[in-house]
């Protein structure tokens, strides 16, 4: 892990579990186990910190989407592999999820902070597009059907992290059914 993976990921730890005020960069610095000038020189403010978070987890996310994107796969199986991959990623990265969760309406994350990781998921953009193409989800704009996805994905991962893992799974399963139905056409 190299010195800016560990700044990211102790900060974001330190942001979900105190908040953004009660986070002084000397904290940060800390717990990353490096300098202040170090996180100087990869951040310069802790807006840009912040705006370097989201970043790094929209990259991290889209890494786990390798199957959805196999197109000798149906569209319906690869909704499913898209769909299943977020809510793993994050079960797996619980702080990638509450940084998110925190953040990803707040204003301190910038409008080209937010187009480039839009610009990460133009796999999942056209994937979506394509079903509309084809009739098989219905035909909406957009924005609208990826601010559904992101809030049931959001509110059964919280859901989730409640139930034992043994159950996760079958949840799951049901889940996918339920989505699937309600933007299928």
């Amino acid at each position: 892990m190299d010195k800016r993976e560990q700044i990211i990921l102790a900060a974001m730890k330190l942001l979900c579990e105190k908040g953004v005020q009660a986070t002084p960069m000397s904290a940060i610095a800390k717990a990353a186990n490096t300098g202040m000038g170090t996180i100087y020189n990869y951040f310069p403010t802790k807006e840009a910190l912040i705006n370097g978070i989201y970043l790094h987890i929209k990259t991290a996310e889209i890494l786990v989407m390798d199957t959805a994107l196999d197109e000798t796969k149906s569209l319906k199986l690869r909704f499913f592999h898209f769909y299943t991959a977020f809510v793993h990623y994050y079960l797996k990265y619980p702080y990638s999820f509450a940084f998110m969760d925190q953040f990803h309406s707040s204003p301190v994350i910038l409008e080209e902070t937010r187009e480039a990781g839009k610009a990460n998921f133009l796999p999942v953009i056209e994937l979506l597009t394509d079903g509309q193409k084809q009739g098989l989800i219905k035909e909406m704009e957009l924005e609208s059907l990826l601010q559904f996805l992101s809030g049931t994905i959001n509110t059964f991962v919280r859901w989730l992290q409640t139930k034992p893992a043994k159950q996760r799974e079958v949840l799951l399963k049901q889940q996918l059914r339920m989505v699937w139905d309600a933007i299928k056409e």
